[in-house]
């Protein structure tokens, strides 16, 4: 009888060890394939959505006539609101997703590997803590003592420029490296990426 328990347990031991390894194998929550495909799909509904707002023309909802101006206004604005209200001196979402998003995928931004959902969740932290930065650097008086501006940059129709800002403000010169890039689109200009 004690043979009889003891080939019972052996018999137990060795099939739980199977079932579990082969459930471990079988499991569907370790296949990076499957964890992937959710990915893969929001990544392609986004492609596709960019893409097919590819066009000839582009034309800006709001804009202004100068790249000086751009930043004028929106350093102007920055140092006026409350930095929870969206700026119209800053590009809006509607605007990044039917003209800037056409023209830089594929140019190896965090835009190519990232759905639109997610990439507006991280454009939102990184303008947020930019401005942020330039409204506790700006006093309750300022003056752009100088912009100095690197060679445009082209993605497509998009023509971008990168600034260096320096202001006065109480607390003497102060370079503003929060404005990363001002775009150009049919003659128009708008602050559109600001970063930490």
């Amino acid at each position: 009888m004690k043979q009889f328990y003891i080939i019972i347990f052996f018999l137990l031991a060795f099939s739980s060890i199977f079932f579990t390894s082969n459930c471990n194998e079988n499991d569907w929550r370790n296949d990076p394939q499957y964890q992937n495909k959710e990915l893969e799909a929001k990544l392609q509904k986004s492609k596709t959505e960019i893409l097919s707002k590819k066009k000839k023309n582009y034309e800006l909802t709001f804009g202004y006539n100068s790249k000086q101006d751009a930043i004028k206004y929106f350093l102007e604005e920055i140092q006026k609101s409350d930095k929870s209200i969206p700026l119209k001196s800053f590009i809006s979402w509607s605007d990044q997703v039917d003209v800037i998003f056409p023209n830089t995928y594929g140019f190896g931004t965090a835009l190519d590997s990232n759905s639109l959902e997610d990439y507006k969740v991280i454009l939102y932290e990184r303008e947020k803590l930019g401005m942020e930065m330039i409204h506790s650097t700006l006093s309750t008086s300022f003056a752009i003592q100088n912009i100095e501006w690197e060679k445009p940059r082209f993605y497509n129709e998009l023509k971008a420029h990168k600034p260096k800002v320096v202001i006065r403000t109480k607390a003497g010169l102060q370079e503003l490296t929060q404005i990363k890039m001002v775009y150009e689109i049919g003659n128009k200009y708008i602050v559109g990426v600001v970063g930490p």
